[in-house]
């Protein structure tokens, strides 16, 4: 049986092209630090993105790392104000690869993180739980944790910490609460993770 093809897959032509010809929006003053309550997600986002109110095609940078960037990108079609996340990778100023993380590529980034430093496998989930349960900012989050590590290993935490922190974000505006549990379901995966199940097990246990 062929594979199914990802919705989002139909997007990329129009995302790397908006990435290599750089017409996309600069979002990155409007992006907040702090994540707003889950309730409120929705209409903090559409303040500063108008994530609702203008559901024209666009690619908004929001995170910047140089060699790592995070965009959302609407429309989506899944909900009214919903959007996609996107990170793109560059290699000596070239774009080599533009995709939507899902689950198990931060499930899998999270894993091999935390076998870099005893400091990561100690405390990578404090770090989860700090941001995405008690939406602190990422910065503040590394540095609470991970001084002692190399700038090398901080830089990575970062562009985890901050891809997920947008995953969260698109969550608690596609299922949010208190009629859904948005976030919930993503803090639930790693709480998962470190109990020792398996990506193929969580998703027995969550639907997403």
């Amino acid at each position: 049986m062929p594979r199914r093809t990802a919705k989002w897959e139909s997007h990329r032509p129009r995302v790397e092209k908006a990435i290599l010809t750089g017409s996309f929006i600069n979002g990155l003053d409007l992006s907040p630090q702090k994540l707003p309550p889950p309730d409120l997600t929705k209409q903090e986002l559409d303040n500063r993105f108008e994530i609702c109110s203008n559901r024209a095609f666009r690619v908004i940078l929001v995170e910047d790392f140089g060699d790592y960037k995070v965009f959302i990108q609407t429309p989506d079609g899944k909900s009214p104000c919903d959007f996609y996340v996107w990170y793109a990778k560059f290699s000596s100023g070239k774009l080599i690869e533009v995709k939507v993380p899902t689950h198990d590529d931060l499930a899998k980034w999270y894993i091999q993180l935390k076998g870099l430093a005893y400091e990561l496998d100690e405390y990578l989930i404090n770090a989860v739980l700090r941001v995405v349960r008690d939406r602190e900012a990422v910065r503040d989050v590394v540095n609470r944790y991970f001084r002692g590590l190399s700038e090398e290993n901080k830089l990575n935490v970062m562009k985890f910490l901050s891809t997920l922190k947008w995953i969260v974000l698109e969550e608690d505006t596609n299922y949010p609460p208190p009629n859904l549990m948005g976030s919930k379901y993503t803090l639930a995966v790693y709480a998962l993770l470190e109990a020792g199940f398996t990506m193929s097990e969580i998703r027995r246990v969550i639907k997403f």
